[in-house]
């Protein structure tokens, strides 16, 4: 791991008692202001909301500024803070502009993602401030990732994620706090207890009496303080995140707070029994702290009158921008699915790259001069391992039943690995940090492996991580070796947490970072589903354009290899609905290579699908190194003129044999498109091939019912109905699960005499 560096930036005065009395007295009234700056700024949101200039639901967090000011007091510019939905106030201490905030709030063209979306939903990354999503504890993830790259890159910086105690009933919080805790991540992680989740009591949503006392179980630091007395908050916060500063790790601090309004502004409340609203009333963190300054000497009559109405001249100012700001125009709604170019911090463009060349360049240093003599010690990593480590022939997972075979480097036993070496069994074993050894021919899988390589080479902010990515080389063997050659910090495993590795993947690639993470099956997807179409896919969109998520997602995907109902699915189809992810999926060894380099270049999320059947079965020339497939372009595999048979993925090898058939037993051409990117979807490659052909026959492996197939017909429907001499006809696995036995399974999948019976029907029509 790279040594930490002091992060540049403006350092917000401690909370110390070793303070002068002057500045002491200075730094209280600051945090006097700021109080009240969010107190008035909540209290004309909810009369805006009462008024209808603020659509939708309003989560008022009066009453709990302070815990909001005493995290925030301790941050530099360069840290990073995921606030939640009551915390306007950290907009605010983090210095974005509150009339921005309130056209935010408003609709309006000027708020933060241009009337994308309300509330806290969008985020200011020149600020440090990452927005969220209404999936509550979803930014927790993101937060892990965010801190991972001040890990990875050597960097005194810390992310700070809030949250409310409902939240930790969510899978995301263990998986968040989990890893948090394994890589002592330089995360704090604050919650925000108001004892009410909407209207379920603490009681209901927890066995346990604390939050805090949940940290011992993940390995990091649990405080509990009382959130009310801002005092208290900044003392605990300093030494919360002084301690991530230094490389000491995550803590978890349980702030107790309450909720002066309901839920929202709309929810009167009333499950809330009037004894416990009682006791609440004296405990306003303002008045405490005013009890504190008059204490110390303040003319406390005198003092609020003139916050109040510094803080009341702000407000007014931002009412009167927000008012005058215009609602965005209609198309402005088709702006920013996909990122086209805004300008990003430095942080996030030029400094993410020269630290990551920086690590990369101290780990091949130190790499060099750790390797021992051959045979005695291997260094992988940040580990060193006795003898010669990994076996290369036990990395293939075996599906329960199925017969996956055969090495990770698409030989056959007893053949050497990348650098020759074999053990005396014939069996690989790993050897120096050098790339696989040039042969003529490669598979698939080998393709994957040197874009990884590739990639990782010319590119010190990719980075790798997934669950058995690093020491086995993944379930397949996909990633062996790029652990010897890259360490530990850029291929990473994980524990079995999908939410956390796509959620980590949006924190760092937000932040400058480009990771690939690997899902160990395609079918695994649905554990983070929520973080890919409700996180990554509108990050871009709800910050109004500018950021960028540049992740990649690999997917061992397709059956034909026996794995049952878990282990063959084919996912595009959960996807191909969702605005802001790219989809690709390639059929040859070229593109397996150059559609994964083009993907892990590209500035926002894709989901590569990459396909098991094809793994070794498939073997072709090896690319050129910088061979880049275009991400969007269809291409012709073979031309004709009587059908057009539009395919992608396993399926095409199926095309091409079926053309093959037509042409010799037919007389009839055959033109075959192969998809390679199904979205953004080359409808101009198809229909160029229509207009010519007048017949379309499309074939995938994935379900008929709602597959891309259908969309494609029904574009083919409506704008090439005139060009056509034929119904349009689909090939595709039946509408079931894909089903485990051989026999079923050959049953449900499109086969040659299927689309040779699908073509001649067309052919004949």
């Amino acid at each position: 791991m790279a040594t930490p560096r002091t992060t540049p930036g403006r350092s917000r005065p401690p909370h110390s008692p070793r303070q002068s009395p002057e500045e002491r007295t200075a730094l209280d009234l600051a945090l006097y202001r700021n109080l009240w700056r969010i107190r008035t700024f909540e209290r004309a949101v909810s009369s805006l909301h009462r008024q209808n200039k603020i659509l939708g639901g309003v989560y008022s967090g009066e009453w709990q500024e302070a815990l909001q000011v005493g995290f925030c007091q301790h941050l530099i510019d360069e840290d990073v803070v995921l606030p939640l939905h009551r915390d306007l106030g950290v907009f605010l201490l983090r210095g974005v502009d509150p009339g921005r905030l309130l056209a935010q709030l408003m609709a309006k063209k000027d708020g933060l993602s241009g009337g994308r979306d309300n509330f806290t939903h969008a985020g200011d990354l020149e600020r440090g401030v990452l927005g969220s999503s209404s999936m509550l504890g979803a930014t927790l993830p993101v937060a892990c990732g965010v801190a991972l790259r001040f890990q990875m890159l050597g960097e005194a910086r810390v992310a700070v994620a809030f949250f409310g105690e409902g939240s930790t009933a969510r899978g995301d919080f263990h998986e968040a706090l989990n890893f948090a805790g394994i890589h002592k991540l330089p995360v704090v992680f604050v919650c925000e207890n108001n004892h009410y989740a909407y209207s379920t009591p603490q009681e209901l949503e927890m066995p346990v009496e604390t939050v805090a006392e949940r940290a011992a179980a993940y390995g990091m630091r649990g405080t509990r303080v009382n959130a009310q007395d801002l005092n208290r908050v900044l003392d605990v916060a300093e030494k919360a995140i002084d301690r991530a500063r230094q490389g000491e790790g995550p803590s978890l601090i349980e702030c107790l707070t309450y909720r002066h309004h309901g839920h929202s502004e709309h929810d009167p409340a009333r499950y809330r029994p009037e004894d416990e609203l009682a006791e609440w009333a004296g405990r306003d963190p303002i008045e405490l702290f005013e009890l504190y300054l008059e204490k110390r000497g303040h003319d406390i009559e005198a003092l609020t009158a003139e916050v109040q109405a510094e803080a009341q001249a702000e407000i007014d100012q931002a009412i009167a921008f927000a008012e005058a700001s215009p609602y965005p125009e209609g198309p402005e709604a088709l702006r920013h699915v996909v990122y086209e170019g805004e300008p990003l911090p430095e942080s996030v463009t030029r400094e993410a790259a020269e630290h990551a060349a920086t690590a990369a360049a101290a780990f091949a240093t130190r790499v060099q001069a750790e390797r021992g003599a051959p045979g005695t010690t291997a260094t992988t990593g940040d580990t060193t391992y006795p003898g010669t480590s990994v076996p290369a022939e036990a990395p293939e997972i075996a599906v329960e039943g199925s017969a996956v075979e055969g090495s990770s480097d698409g030989s056959d036993a007893g053949k050497t690995d990348a650098t020759g070496k074999t053990d005396g069994a014939g069996k690989a074993v790993a050897g120096p940090t050098e790339p696989a050894r040039p042969t003529d021919t490669i598979t698939y899988l080998d393709a994957i492996r040197e874009a990884l390589g590739e990639e990782m080479e010319r590119d010190p902010t990719v980075f790798i991580l997934g669950e058995d990515v690093a020491q086995l080389g993944g379930a397949f063997g996909v990633t062996r070796g790029l652990l010897d050659r890259f360490g530990s910090a850029r291929v990473i495993d994980t524990p079995i947490s999908e939410s956390l590795i796509l959620g980590a993947s949006v924190g760092a690639a937000v932040l400058g970072l480009r990771p690939v993470s690997e899902m160990q099956f395609a079918d695994f997807i649905s554990c983070g589903f929520d973080q890919l179409v409700n996180t990554a896919a509108t990050f871009c969109y709800r910050h109004g354009g500018r950021a960028r998520v540049p992740m990649v997602v690999r997917l061992p995907a397709g059956a034909r290899i026996h794995g049952g109902l878990f282990h063959s699915q084919n996912p595009e189809s959960f996807f191909l609905s969702t605005p802001g992810l790219v989809i690709v999926a390639p059929a040859t060894v070229e593109d397996a290579k150059g559609l994964l380099k083009s993907a892990i270049r590209g500035n926002d999320p894709v989901l590569f699908l990459e396909y098991k059947s094809l793994y070794r079965r498939l073997k072709a020339p090896r690319p050129a190194a910088e061979v880049l497939t275009p991400i969007g372009k269809a291409t012709i595999r073979r031309p004709g003129r009587d059908l057009t048979i539009v395919t992608y993925g396993p399926a095409l090898s199926l095309c091409l044999e079926a053309a093959a058939t037509l042409a010799a037993e037919d007389r009839a051409e055959a033109e075959v498109i192969d998809l390679r990117t199904l979205k953004p979807l080359d409808m101009e490659a198809i229909a160029s091939s229509v207009e010519r052909t007048s017949r379309v026959l499309i074939v995938h492996e994935d379900r008929r019912f709602n597959g891309l197939g259908a969309e494609i017909a029904a574009r083919i429907a409506e704008d090439l109905f005139h060009a056509l001499d034929a119904p349009v006809k689909r090939v595709a696995s039946a509408d079931t699960h894909y089903p485990y036995a051989p026999t079923l399974e050959d049953w449900v999948l499109p086969d040659v005499p299927r689309v040779l019976a699908a073509a001649r029907e067309l052919l004949a029509y």
